[in-house]
């Protein structure tokens, strides 16, 4: 018979299971369709009353020319476009990353909606046409904000993510040689 002089290894610690996604932050991926349609929905609508757009352009600069007047509407509906679709897919990302526990995404999600809101009394500023989708969209914002920081469901998940993170960080130095 032959006995062993090592001593039993200890078996790793296991880390800590990823916490489950509140219903509170389930929301985000509703306010996240509604926002998507809106952010579609405005250029759609500019790029069929062309009228409606040079209208806006118009009333800000009375002086423009046919000619300066259709590009500048071309111009307005490539930037509202590239805007809106932009603006979208950081939301979606972002929207994705706050999901799956991420903190700094939280954070860059809260700043995206105040930004956007920000940039939305420009499109207010534009012309009454514009007031259903700065004040949905405006809404939307809001509600966002409000999912990310107030039930305190969110603020758990959040917390439990940092846990979870600091358990699987000290165990990976533990058994470091």
């Amino acid at each position: 018979m032959t006995t062993s002089s090592a001593a039993p290894s200890a078996a790793p610690t296991p880390a800590p299971a990823r916490p489950q996604v509140p219903t509170s932050l389930r929301g985000l991926v509703l306010a996240l369709a509604g926002l998507l349609v809106v952010l579609v929905a405005l250029p759609i609508v500019m790029s069929l009353d062309r009228e409606g757009t040079a209208a806006s352009l118009l009333r800000d600069d009375p002086s423009l020319g046919s000619g300066e007047l259709e590009v500048g509407v071309d111009v307005v509906l490539a930037y509202t476009w590239t805007l809106h679709v932009v603006y979208g897919a950081a939301a979606a990302w972002l929207v994705a990353k706050t999901l799956r526990g991420r903190r700094w995404a939280r954070i860059a999600l809260t700043v995206l909606m105040v930004g956007a809101t920000i940039n939305s009394l420009d499109s207010a500023a534009s012309g009454p046409e514009y007031y259903w989708a700065v004040i949905l969209g405006d809404v939307i914002h809001v509600v966002v904000v409000v999912l990310l920081w107030l039930p305190r469901s969110a603020r758990e998940f959040f917390a439990a993510h940092r846990v979870r993170k600091d358990a699987v960080g000290r165990r990976g130095r533990a058994s470091a040689p």
